[in-house]
């Protein structure tokens, strides 16, 4: 016989729970915010759904094939087009209609998480984000960010398991800033800055060493003889741009060498460059003034303010501006050694503008004024480049690389258009670059520990990596794509393009760590870790969509996060940075015991448990204990989760050793032929 309706009145449980109590099956007290979502931090995400029961099913992720396939596989003609609810179907012929799929239907938004039933409806994902800085105020940061790719996977975890910290954080929505180095005492200001010339030569070597392949700003012999300058009698000759440039050096290789020379003698050398710098306020630009504004943007990277670094850069573009820099008019003889410093110095601030401003997702302040010079004077320094050494040949490597990155982020994020035939020819410029590649920035030659070496395989790990994180750009939509297709659609199984954003991120990763394992990364390298960042949430995002182990994305994720922690020591920002992908490592933990998770049977129950403390199981404080037992058992099963992937990486390590032992050379071609777009086929 039924039991009787009881009055609404009367009712002790809320008919109608708000959404994230109605997905963590909690008791809810039916308010607008509820109780338990207020005690959670999550109040303003909080509402009432009002829905049918019949359309609250959350739809899983897709899970996409357990191998990624050489060869693409086509969509049949006949597949049916989207449904009413606006969400793809399909990618056409090898992710033709990326542009339809990704970035104009609803569901996803412009590729952004799907619609959870029961939760806020995601905004349409624009990419764009406006994050807090220090101070408070709005920055924006740009589409192709990693920062705004960050918010994508945010959106997806909270759609598939609900608010976690990874998710929902007091840090979600600011821009990670360190507070300005307040001087100290005078005494201990000029004892900091009182370094004799044997001390300086040392931080020099680290400088070199720590924008080696990205910035080329002085002669062969250059900083020697201003050094030696600034220790005799001749300083007063030198003019305050070539004080403070001289400061900066030294300032950059404190910060990368040591975390005491990183507090100590970085901050204060800076600070006296600083002031230099701005000594003339910027009244009477001139080569000096550029050289300087980019060496503070360089430092400022390294300090973790990434915004000043943006400002002191448009400064520097501006000064050369005004100098004529920027015009072929400028080198008409590149014999001249001032003419060659010129230029590099022009190369070294395009290729630091378009660095930071593709991290941010910001227009470069040398956008439109690099193409004349291109086409008339660096395109025909190429070939001579690799002849003048090195040094050159990395800077003009970079460059190159930079200018193909650049091009690609502005037609494929900023204006929103994606497509194969849009991907495909970025990708044949970037193969086609690196078949331009001198072997010794391949090969760089090993023999011993000196700074020379040390410099030799910074300029490889930089360049090498750019070429890395280009792939990843110009793929990284076509993964999201592939990522967040629905799985009952005839779909192509595997994508070349997607592939190659997955092993391009692999394979950043594996420099990065075998670099560090070599002990060949400095305490500090502020575009390494921006770029390990970046790879590392493309993999943590492929990890959290797929059901199936891949061993070489666990491994190289886990990598990712231990480079960050190293880095980390001296560096605020890869701290966060690691910090940010362990949270996603537990997000993708919870989801995985979902998905594993069976069933309960309904011919036993749990008849004694010592963890629960008395009451009725039908109060609120039973269901508290009923939650405090869950934590338990997820903390207990992410344990043994921990010692798992422990032991995978430990195996892994083993089984890399063996494959990559060429690395003790710095052998890339042995672990790294630069693949441009060919997917691997994998063993496990």
């Amino acid at each position: 016989m039924p039991r009787p309706k009881v009055h609404p009145s009367q009712r002790q449980r809320a008919a109608e729970a708000c959404n994230f109590c109605r997905a963590s099956k909690k008791r809810c007290s039916a308010t607008v915010p509820c109780t338990a979502c207020q005690r959670r931090g999550i109040g303003d995400s909080c509402y009432l759904t009002h829905r049918p029961r019949g359309s609250r099913a959350v739809a899983p992720l897709p899970h996409p094939p357990r191998t990624r396939a050489s060869a693409a596989e086509q969509v049949p003609a006949s597949s049916p087009p989207s449904g009413g609810d606006g969400i793809p179907d399909g990618l056409g012929n090898d992710d033709a209609s990326i542009e339809e799929s990704a970035w104009g239907r609803a569901g996803f938004g412009q590729m952004g998480a799907p619609e959870w039933p029961g939760s806020p409806a995601p905004e349409p994902e624009s990419h764009a984000r406006m994050l807090l800085n220090l101070r408070g105020e709005r920055v924006y940061i740009g589409e192709a960010a990693s920062l705004s790719f960050l918010q994508l996977i945010r959106d997806t975890v909270t759609a598939q398991i609900g608010p976690s910290q990874f998710s929902h954080n007091e840090k979600r929505d600011s821009m990670l800033e360190t507070e300005p180095s307040a001087a100290g005492s005078s005494g201990l200001e000029t004892a900091n800055c009182d370094i004799d010339l044997e001390g300086s030569l040392l931080y020099t070597r680290t400088f070199e060493a720590a924008t080696g392949g990205l910035l080329d700003v002085f002669g062969p012999t250059e900083i020697d003889g201003l050094l030696v300058k600034t220790k005799t009698d001749e300083a007063p000759s030198l003019n305050p741009c070539q004080h403070a440039s001289v400061d900066l050096v030294i300032a950059i290789g404190a910060q990368c060498k040591s975390p005491m020379d990183a507090q100590q003698v970085g901050p204060a050398y800076f600070r006296q460059a600083q002031h230099r710098a701005f000594a003339g306020m910027l009244e009477d630009p001139n080569v000096d003034m550029v050289r300087a504004f980019l060496l503070m943007a360089f430092y400022m990277l390294g300090h973790c303010r990434r915004n000043t670094a943006f400002m002191y850069l448009g400064i520097a573009a501006r000064a050369a501006v005004a100098l004529g820099m920027h015009s072929p008019h400028s080198y008409t003889d590149l014999g001249n050694p001032v003419c060659q410093r010129r230029l590099h110095i022009w190369m070294s601030l395009c290729v630091l503008d378009m660095l930071v401003s593709s991290i941010l997702g910001r227009p470069p302040a040398t956008a439109g004024l690099r193409a004349e010079l291109d086409a008339t004077v660096i395109s025909s320094s190429g070939p001579s480049a690799t002849r003048h050494g090195p040094r050159t040949a990395g800077l003009f490597a970079s460059y190159e690389i930079l200018t193909i990155i650049n091009e690609s982020v502005d037609a494929l994020y900023g204006r929103k258009v994606s497509s194969t035939t849009m991907v495909e020819p970025f990708l044949s410029k970037i193969e086609d670059w690196s078949k331009r590649l001198p072997s010794f920035l391949r090969n760089p030659l090993m023999s011993s520990k000196d700074s020379s070496t040390q410099k030799a395989a910074t300029d490889s790990i930089h360049i090498a990596c750019l070429y890395y994180f280009a792939i990843t750009l110009v793929t990284r939509p076509v993964l999201i794509s592939r990522l967040t297709s629905r799985p009952d659609i005839a779909t192509p199984s595997s994508s070349p393009l997607a592939s190659a954003c997955l092993d391009a991120a692999v394979y950043l990763v594996q420099t990065c760590s075998e670099a560090h394992k070599s002990g060949l990364l400095l305490g500090n390298m502020c575009i390494l870790k921006a770029l390990i960042f970046a790879a590392g949430l493309i993999l943590g995002f492929d990890m959290f969509a797929k059901k199936e182990l891949d061993y070489e994305v666990e491994v190289a994720f886990r990598s990712a996060k231990d480079v960050l922690d190293f880095l980390g020591i001296q560096s605020p920002q890869a701290s966060h940075y690691s910090e940010i992908l362990g949270l996603l490592s537990n997000a993708i933990m919870k989801r995985r015991m979902e998905l594993s998770s069976r069933p309960r049977s309904r011919y036993v129950g749990k008849l004694l448990s010592f963890n629960r403390e008395g009451g009725d199981p039908g109060q609120e404080n039973g269901a508290e204990n009923e939650e405090a037992l869950a934590v338990d058992d997820h903390t207990t099963c992410n344990h043994a989760a921990g010692v798992w992937g422990a032991d995978m990486a430990a195996q892994g390590a083993e089984m890399d050793g063996d494959v990559l032992r060429g690395w003790d050379g710095l052998e890339l071609s042995q672990w790294d032929s630069f693949p441009f777009f060919n997917p691997r086929v994998f063993g496990f």
